[in-house]
Formats: C-alpha cells, sequence, structure tokens
C-alpha cells in the first residue's frame, strides 16, 4: 500500500537495499576520501531520496561526529531533511519531502527536478532546525550520476544565511530610509514657499517632524534586528500602557507613504491597560505588522489595530480583510521569505524573532475568507 503525501513519493527503500548500495559505492576506489575533500556539504542519494553517503562537511554540518561508521549508522536510509533535523521532516509518516510545507521547499525540488530531467538543478531553500528554530538560508545543487547501471543523485548545500541577510537588510534599509528623506525633501521645499505666520506653516512643520523621527525609527529598526540576530539586543522593561502603544502607531502612519488613501483605526472594543515589558520593541513588533497589513489593503481599505487581555497575558492585533493565499501563509516568519521581492523579507521573520527571544511572547496569523487577515502578538503582564 502506497504512503501517503502531500508532495514528493513517500516510499523508501528498504534497510536491506539501503546497505547493498552503500556496498556498491563504497567499494569505488576514493569514493569516501573524495567526497571528504569537498568543501561543500554534500551527500549522495538513492531514487527515493535517501542518503547513501554523507561526508564530513555534513557530517559536521548536522552535528555527527566525524568517524566513518558513526555517519554511516546515523545517516544511512535518511532523507536530507530529516539527518539535518529539519522542523517539517516528522510531521507526515512519509517525513522529508511528503508535507505541504515541502511544496515550497527548495531541496526537495532540486532533487526531484534532477531526477526527472536527469540534469543538473540548481535551487535555494529555507529551513527551520530542530528545538533551537535556528533558521537557515541554503543554496543546494543536485546532479544525477550513473553507477553500474544505478542512478544516484549527488546533492550539495552551502549556507547562504550571512549572504542573504546582509542582502535584505542592505535592501530595506535603503529602500525604508530613501522613501522617508524623499518625504523630508518634499516637506523642506514646501516650507520655503509657506508664509512662517500661517496655520499651514505650523502644519507642515508638524509633518516635517513626523517624517524626521519615522526615519529615525527606520535606522533604529536596522539597529535593533541586527542586534537580535546576534543576541545582543537589550530589553528595557517599564511600564507600558496599551492606549498609548496604539495610538503612538496611528501618528507614526499619519504622514507614511504605505497609509495614503486607506483607513488606520484602533477597534472600539480596544482594551486600556497597563502591562511590564519594553515599549520600544512591543512598538517595533506592532509598526512591522501594522506595515504589512497596510501594504496589503487597496486604496478606501481599512487596517483595524485591537487590544485585549486574556488571563494573564496581554495581546494585540492588526486585522486586513486581505486573505493571504495557503503557500504564503506557510513561511511567514521565515527569514528572507517575502511576497514584495528579491531582498526583502525580514518584516515577519523580526516579529517572530523579537517576540519570543527577547520579549517572553508567542505570534501568530489566522487568514481565512471569514475572518480576513488576524496577527496577534501575546505577551506577559507582568
Amino acid at each position: 500500500m502506497a504512503m501517503e503525501s502531500e508532495f514528493a513519493p513517500a516510499e523508501r527503500t528498504s534497510r536491506e537495499e539501503v546497505q547493498r548500495q552503500y556496498i556498491l559505492l563504497s567499494e569505488l576506489p576514493f569514493v569516501r576520501e573524495f567526497l571528504d575533500a569537498m568543501p561543500n556539504m554534500t551527500v549522495v542519494l538513492n531514487r527515493e531520496r535517501q542518503i547513501i553517503f554523507a561526508n564530513a562537511q555534513f557530517r559536521k554540518f548536522a552535528g555527527v561526529e566525524d568517524s566513518e561508521a558513526s555517519a554511516d549508522d546515523v545517516f544511512l536510509g535518511k532523507r536530507p531533511g530529516e539527518a539535518v533535523d529539519c522542523v517539517r521532516a516528522n510531521l507526515t509518516d512519509g517525513g522529508c519531502g511528503t508535507t505541504a510545507f515541502c511544496r515550497t521547499c527548495g531541496a526537495v525540488h532540486s532533487i526531484v527536478n534532477s531526477q526527472k530531467t536527469h540534469a543538473e538543478d540548481v535551487q535555494e531553500c529555507r529551513i527551520v532546525r530542530g528545538a533551537t528554530e535556528d533558521q537557515l538560508d541554503l543554496r543546494v545543487w543536485s546532479r544525477p550520476i550513473e553507477v553500474e547501471g544505478e542512478n544516484f543523485t549527488v546533492f550539495s548545500v552551502v549556507d547562504i544565511s550571512n549572504e542573504k541577510r546582509r542582502m535584505a537588510l542592505e535592501r530595506i534599509f535603503f529602500h525604508d530610509v530613501l522613501n522617508t528623506a524623499g518625504g523630508l525633501k518634499g516637506l523642506s521645499e514646501l516650507l520655503i514657499e509657506v508664509d512662517p505666520a500661517s496655520e499651514e506653516f505650523k502644519e507642515v512643520a508638524c509633518m516635517f517632524s513626523e517624517a524626521t523621527e519615522h526615519l529615525v525609527e527606520e535606522i533604529t529598526s536596522q539597529s535593533q534586528l541586527l542586534a537580535a540576530e546576534n543576541g545582543e539586543l537589550q530589553v528595557l522593561v517599564e511600564k507600558v500602557h496599551s492606549q498609548e502603544i496604539l495610538l503612538r502607531i496611528i501618528r507614526q502612519f499619519h504622514s507614511h507613504s504605505n497609509a495614503q488613501d486607506k483607513e488606520l483605526l484602533i477597534s472600539k472594543s480596544a482594551e486600556s491597560f497597563e502591562f511590564a515589558s519594553d515599549p520600544v520593541l512591543i512598538r517595533r513588533v506592532l509598526i512591522n505588522l501594522t506595515k504589512n497589513a497596510l501594504e496589503a489593503v487597496g486604496p478606501g481599505e481599512a487596517v483595524v489595530l485591537n487590544s485585549f487581555t486574556d488571563g494573564d497575558e496581554v495581546c494585540f492585533t492588526v486585522h486586513n480583510d486581505v486573505v493571504i493565499p495557503e503557500d504564503v501563509l506557510r513561511q511567514l516568519f521565515t527569514r528572507s521569505f517575502s511576497t514584495k521581492g528579491h531582498g526583502r523579507g525580514l518584516g515577519t521573520y523580526s516579529v517572530k524573532l523579537i517576540t519570543e527571544k527577547f520579549l517572553n511572547g508567542r505570534v501568530s496569523c489566522v487568514s481565512n475568507e471569514e475572518q480576513g487577515t488576524v496577527f496577534t502578538v501575546r505577551y506577559p503582564q507582568k
């Protein structure tokens, strides 16, 4: 009976057959020495995407002692995601490659494409590893080989997390800061033309001040994210008032380009309460969620902020009526994933990073036709 799968075939070769394939490859002259000499993490897979051989770099990446016996025992017959402790790999009985999340995994796409086309296939993929939820950006290569009439796949991996993070931070920083600087330039030109004694002058001067504050916020945001990634973010706990936080976010987006011709509202049911946390980081989380929501809605549509208590937790929500596609929903909170184009994708990732690793909170998202899209962040009241 065939095993169920939501993407790649789930069937596996028997342990005896995997062992026979291992012996077949191990008897080739210098095969282990050649693979261990490669600088990239590399494994040899059979038709069922099971590991037959793993080189020294892959063993090190997976945290296995660098000895031939231990590597053979640990990896033999496993699939790549299972070997590196991908959090999705054990969600189904079929394992790595068979979950709904695997439909967007570049690794399994690369392997399957290479097997079908009998040609090299290069992809990028994102994985979350184990209980620590370390997020990695990887570039993978799959190349078919034939040994004594049997087909195998050489699968190589390079960790490009630092490269992707640097690119994303640079693009976001320059994109957002240039937008704000452009607004400042326009306001400064308008100030020149306005009578200093008029009400219009005061209004433009206030807008100028808000735009300047927004520029400082953007620079601070990138600095905070870098510190969070490096584990150096300082949390300064003080008394926080829910209404003050929400009102400040409304003011923050008063002259923001993302909010033009759109409504940003505080729900009539929003509760007023105090709690202990870092107000700067709380505001950073809600600003990122609000910015994403405003980018998702069209002119005339609304984004609604809300706050309430739930037991010993305080909760904030950001709601809009746009439904997130299922494949996008599965990849939320993953670094470097974005619907906005190449080099973006740190908004929801930073929300999860700051909320869960520094503020002892939780973040979740619900998106469907009935409710629209609701992001919820929860923090301890004390």
